[in-house]
């Protein structure tokens, strides 16, 4: 998957969610809220993937259709991101440690010269 726009996002989300059947268990609109969430976030990780840039567009889920700005090297770190924070909201008890391997994950890719 391309991860070009807020759908995409969306969609690939919902594919490692396994929440891919209506209806969903998590709305689009919190997974869209997650991923602006993510894209701040990135930026303290990675400041030099975001430069000119001040200040981040909120998303909602009216704009499934906007290109999501993003390096296509670092899409899957923005996507592991999304992933751990709609996990954080779940209460069962294997979902903060799958939360955090998610985050981790993001982390990694963010971070490592070689992925």
């Amino acid at each position: 998957m391309a991860l070009d726009t807020v759908a995409d996002y969306i969609s690939e989300a919902r594919v490692l969610l396994q929440d891919t059947v209506q209806p969903y268990r998590y709305p689009d609109a919190d997974i869209v809220s997650a991923l602006n969430m993510a894209l701040p976030e990135t930026a303290k990780a990675r400041p030099d993937l975001f430069i000119g840039q001040t200040s981040f567009q909120t998303l909602t889920i009216s704009d499934t259709s906007v290109a999501v700005a993003m390096d296509p090297m670092y899409r899957s770190a923005v996507l592991y991101y999304i992933l751990g924070h709609i996990q954080l909201r779940d209460d069962e008890n294997v979902t903060d440690q799958r939360s955090e391997a998610f985050f981790n994950m993001a982390r990694a890719k963010l971070l490592s010269l070689s992925s």
